[in-house]
């Protein structure tokens, strides 16, 4: 078993790691023309490599969720599948999507009226 300062190394370079990957994800998607197709993609990327899960069902330490579904459904547990790990990123996904798009109507009800008064 790891101790609490194996966990917090490793999430400081798992973290570090998706960091950069975040940022190459960002790099290659800046000159798409809908920006909003390039947030959605950066959020969705963000939350599925940064959602974090018990690392065991006994165990109180957290592990990126992704690896986690990915080891109990191809070796641990491979009846349940990808459910443990797959939920979460799911949920989040699903609340950062609605989340966003709330976000961005806000923005653009609270930009629209001062675009009206530069017109007149």
């Amino acid at each position: 078993m790891y101790s609490a300062e194996d966990y917090f190394w490793g999430w400081t370079a798992y973290i570090t790691g998706a960091l950069c990957l975040l940022f190459v994800s960002w790099y290659l998607m800046r000159n798409l023309r809908f920006s909003w197709v390039r947030h959605i993609l950066i959020i969705l990327t963000a939350i599925s490599l940064l959602t974090p899960v018990a690392a065991y069902t006994d165990d109180p330490r957290l592990a990126p969720a992704f690896f986690v579904s990915f080891y109990e459904g191809f070796v641990s547990n491979p009846d349940t599948g990808f459910q443990r790990g797959a939920a979460p990123i799911v949920a989040l996904m699903v609340f950062g999507s609605v989340g966003y798009l709330l976000l961005r109507l806000l923005v653009w009800k609270v930009k629209k009226p001062k675009a009206l008064k530069a017109e007149h």
